[in-house]
């Protein structure tokens, strides 16, 4: 009987592990979601961010009709966070970037195929 009851207790604590170990798996994305905006077709910016794993790549290209166009890419990590009350949040760390590093609110539709960074939406591409 004793042997019975340490099996069982056992065996939740091995299923209690096994369930916090996947629930501290966080969140990632996959894929590359872009935005585009311009200002009057005089100039126009576009950011784009391809995700893989824990790995991020921003891309960011502006142009306008005396220079032409600039590509810069940044890459670096992210996690998706999620605060007591429920809201999200994604935290970059980017080499070389201080504009883009730090931590920035954070939706995803995953039916429209878009995220929001920071109140901006990016568009995934198919």
């Amino acid at each position: 009987m004793t042997k019975k009851i340490t099996r069982v207790i056992a065996l939740a604590l091995v299923m209690a592990m096994a369930c916090l170990a996947l629930a501290s798996c966080g969140k990632t994305l996959s894929g590359t979601y872009s935005s585009e905006g311009d200002f009057l077709g005089l100039a126009g910016a576009k950011t784009s961010y391809t995700f893989s794993g824990s790995k991020v790549t921003i891309t960011v290209t502006t142009s306008n009709f005396i220079t032409g166009s600039d590509t810069d890419e940044y890459q670096g990590t992210y996690e998706i966070t999620e605060a007591t009350d429920g809201t999200l949040s994604i935290v970059f760390d980017i080499e070389d970037s201080k504009v883009y590093s730090g931590t920035f609110s954070f939706a995803e539709d995953k039916d429209a195929g878009t995220i929001k960074i920071n109140g901006i939406t990016f568009t995934k591409a198919k």
